[in-house]
């Protein structure tokens, strides 16, 4: 058993290492890092349980969603069924690694934020706890769905309930019921030890968080066993029926229709229709596709009453930081949500191999690209015009909403390119989605940095169309200054991931190929 288990921990800590996990976490680490040093002074102690469950809920329940996935993408899940591995050695390894990660990852974030002064036991435990309890219902989850896009959307439901005690932490929501649910809840044992490694407790309710802790585990185990079990059910069932029919792909449909099609200008007018239908097919692109407006409403509705909760619990006044703030997120969000589809489109279609199959088609891949990058622009501008005014933080004339929409268009490409050209499938994707989220933070400490660390943070292409937000809201006059210098950013940093991106298609064996066609003779 200690063969098999060692045998799989290894395994699973190359896989790790090649999908780019340890490359995302030490991103966010040094980020981390860096922008608390400047918040030094500031009393973050409270907020530290908070920060380390995100982390734990990311590396633990989305990163093991990742490697299931694409265990069974490439077939290996189903070649563990037959092998002396047990399901047990399985769930164990893939604990033992990411737990491993987070471990290192969330250390040296409570350095930064606590110092030494702080108890390195408790905080262990919290952790481990919560990386066993979400590994294994992320695992218990992922297994009934087939692909990223039909995991991600239902994703974001689990892991808000999972969440849940976070309300109360930050003050909103009173009850007996809510109350009720909270202790019952298998988060609350680990904010507790992850609380108590910052702020002391009485014993018995650091032992009693322990218990809870263990003993949820355990309830996790036994679904994500039996989660397994129903796994290997299903997976012998379509291992004895041969399918009847292949249906096609949804992104196999621009090889079959570019065929119909010889003229470059009826292949652009195909590509439209074509992409619609598959967002139209797909949960997580359709939803990704309405978010922003979600995210929007939530702002307007709910985020108020989460900042009256604050403002009573830390005795502070928020209201003043509350609409540059949130508006600058509101602004990126747009951008952000619309380049990530299209960025994981274009992952879908190197996965298909349809960008190869283009590459022999009248369409070349610049004007394919082009397309690509164009799309995003467009829809992140008329998105942005509308979404802004819909928060309720930005009273704005349509003048100055047209101006931002233009300043922060171009960060849709820019994450679509990051993520077609960095990541080269879906799970690494994910990865380099916890790593880009951090760059939403930078523009945010710049808020409050002294005038010495502006040009440092200038680097994190977020940065312009913040300030340009900002500067709008204020009247300034130079807010033309910061639209030009971070249109020239943001277009030269897409000119990198273009080329990037192109070295990537032609250094696959049939893009190649189809490059040069000569060689197959």
């Amino acid at each position: 058993m200690i063969a098999r288990l060692r045998a799989t921990v290894l395994c699973d800590l190359r896989l790790q290492w090649r999908n780019g996990f340890y490359y995302a976490a030490g991103v966010v680490v040094v980020l981390f890092v860096l922008l608390l040093r400047l918040l030094q002074g500031y009393p973050l102690s409270w907020f530290l349980p908070a920060l380390i469950v995100n982390n734990i809920i990311v590396n633990g329940f989305y990163f093991v969603s990742g490697l299931v996935l694409l265990e069974r993408a490439e077939g290996t899940l189903d070649a563990q069924l037959v092998s002396p591995l047990r399901r047990g050695e399985y769930l164990a390894a893939k604990i033992v690694t990411l737990s491993l990660l987070a471990l290192v990852e969330n250390l040296i974030i409570t350095v930064v934020v606590a110092g030494l002064e702080f108890q390195v036991g408790l905080l262990s435990a919290g952790i481990l706890l919560g990386m066993a309890f979400f590994v294994l219902a992320g695992f218990a989850i992922v297994t009934r769905y087939d692909a990223v896009n039909s995991f991600l959307l239902p994703s974001l439901i689990y892991t808000l309930l999972l969440a849940l005690p976070l309300l109360p932490y930050f003050g909103v929501g009173q009850g007996a019921l809510l109350d009720l649910l909270v202790a019952l809840h298998p988060l609350q044992p680990i904010l507790v030890l992850l609380g108590a490694a910052v702020t002391p407790i009485s014993p018995g309710v650091v032992l009693f968080a322990l218990v809870a802790g263990a003993c949820w585990v355990g309830i996790a185990y036994l679904f994500a066993r039996r989660a397994f079990g129903e796994y290997i059910g299903r997976a012998m069932a379509s291992a004895e029926q041969a399918p009847k029919d292949r249906r096609a792909s949804a992104f196999q449909w621009p090889v079959m229709l570019l065929d119909r099609w010889t003229g470059r200008l009826g292949v652009l007018r195909a590509l439209g229709p074509i992409d619609a239908k598959n967002v139209g097919r797909d949960g997580m692109l359709r939803w990704m596709v309405t978010l922003p407006f979600v995210v929007a409403l939530a702002v307007r509705w709910i985020l108020p009453m989460v900042l009256d909760a604050m403002e009573t619990w830390l005795a502070l006044d928020l209201s003043s930081f509350y609409p540059p703030l949130m508006g600058f997120v509101v602004l990126l969000i747009v951008p952000y949500f619309w380049g990530a589809l299209i960025g994981f489109l274009l992952l879908d279609q190197r996965d298909d191999r349809t960008l190869e199959a283009l590459q022999v088609t009248p369409l070349p891949l610049a004007t394919y690209l082009l397309y690509r990058l164009v799309t995003p622009v467009l829809l992140s501008a008329a998105t942005t015009v509308a979404v802004l005014p819909l928060s309720g933080l930005v009273g704005l004339p349509f003048w100055a909403l047209l101006v931002m929409a233009i300043g922060v268009a171009p960060m849709a490409p820019l994450t679509a390119l990051a993520l077609a050209a960095l990541a080269e499938n879906k799970v690494q994707g994910l990865a380099l989605m916890k790593a880009a989220g951090v760059v939403l933070l930078p523009p945010l400490v710049a808020y409050f940095a002294p005038e010495q660390w502006q040009w440092a943070i200038a680097v994190v292409p977020t940065y312009w169309p913040a300030q340009l937000l900002w500067r709008l809201q204020s009247g300034a006059a130079d807010f033309v200054i910061y639209l030009a210098v971070g249109l020239v950013y943001q277009l030269a940093l897409l000119f990198l991931l273009v080329r990037r991106f192109e070295r990537v298609m032609y250094r696959e064996p049939g893009a190649r190929l189809a490059r040069n066609p000569g060689r197959a003779r």
